[in-house]
């Protein structure tokens, strides 16, 4: 049966220009298929690091432009592009001059 998430009830996390907020995860659907963060940086923000032992991610641009650093790597971000992520693969992700919002997806949502 289908399921709507009021916003305000969603988890949220905020810290030093970055907003993180769950959309999906086990508790929140009974399965741990998928774990969907829509993730927001104010100008001139860099996100924590996130790993996803043994999970496939992929990360879809909502707006704005901005940069993730993978490894040792840097890729592009622009509105509407999708970056591929790896098991494994340590990223985190920097804006300069404009805000950034993404989805970073995990599948298996396993315990990220």
């Amino acid at each position: 049966m289908p399921t709507i998430f009021d916003p305000k009830d969603l988890p949220m996390d905020e810290k030093t220009g970055v907003k993180i907020a769950t959309l999906a995860n086990q508790a929140m659907l009974g399965t741990d298929a998928l774990q969907v963060k829509r993730i927001t940086l104010n100008a001139n923000s860099k996100s924590e690091s996130f790993d996803a032992e043994n999970m496939e991610r992929f990360v879809y641009v909502i707006s704005g432009t901005g940069q993730a650093q993978v490894e040792k790597e840097s890729f592009p971000l622009e509105a509407e592009s999708v970056l591929w992520l790896e098991k494994n693969d340590v990223c985190h992700f920097e804006t300069e001059a404009n805000e950034l919002e993404l989805l970073l997806c995990y599948a298996p949502a396993g315990k990220k």
